[in-house]
């Protein structure tokens, strides 16, 4: 016993068209008629419009709230510029977003030159409204494209070298301690005047253990399908 999709009409089984709305009537054991219409459409749906609505709206959000912000700036609350550490905010957010919301074959480098770029001169800004200190040049700028280059090499090691979950935890702890390392190296310098490391060795010692245990753990094959069925990786 059958039913038609379209009016809900009780169907014989030999019958290809339902006698009441003429919709075509599909029967999954039987060959049907190459030259009838067919019931469920054939061609490949796509959801890039729902992707493009959801940047239109983000992009709208961000903007406006910039605006907004602004013209409170410029008409209501004067005491300073206030409104450019929003609409400097928003314009981050915005082109760090790029990649995901609009421009998805944007190549990697270029995407992560933009954010290193956007948040420098964000941080740049900052700096201009308050100066003194060389903090600037000397713990930012360092920090922003030392963060961008390790990004950088862990996203090209994904693309060119084919690695399990167990390799890429290992070699995303390696970069953790070693950025920890470069980020204490950085800030007593600028600070103290000589290197100094204190915490950021506590941090590479962890990250050297956990890496370590996990090469281990590559390396022996029964330890390593032990693990992969416990954890279901």
């Amino acid at each position: 016993m059958s039913y038609c999709v379209n009016c809900g009409v009780e169907l014989a089984d030999d019958i290809n068209v339902c006698p009441l709305c003429r919709t075509p009537v599909y029967h999954p054991g039987k060959e049907t008629d190459p030259d009838l219409k067919p019931v469920f459409p054939v061609g490949r749906g796509e959801v890039g419009a729902i992707r493009n609505d959801v940047a239109m709206l983000f992009s709208v959000v961000l903007g406006s709230t910039a605006a907004a912000c602004i013209l409170l700036n410029l008409l209501v609350f004067r005491m300073n510029l206030w409104s450019a550490y929003v609409a400097g905010a928003c314009l981050v957010l915005w082109v760090l977003s790029l990649p995901v919301m609009f421009v998805r074959k944007v190549p990697a480098a270029l995407a992560l030159l933009a954010d290193g770029a956007v948040v420098s001169l964000y941080c740049g800004m900052i700096s201009w409204f308050h100066p003194g200190e060389n903090w600037y040049p000397e713990v930012a700028l360092p920090l922003i494209w030392m963060i961008a280059i390790f990004i950088g090499i862990y996203g090209a090691c994904l693309r060119m070298v084919k690695m399990s979950i167990l390799s890429r935890a290992a070699l995303l702890f390696g970069e953790a301690g070693i950025l920890a390392l470069l980020t204490e190296v950085v800030l007593t310098l600028h600070f103290d005047g000589h290197i100094f490391v204190s915490w950021s060795a506590v941090a590479a010692t962890c990250c050297g253990v956990i890496v370590a245990a996990l090469l281990t753990i590559i390396k022996r094959s029964r330890l390593r399908e032990e693990v992969r069925r416990r954890m279901h990786i």
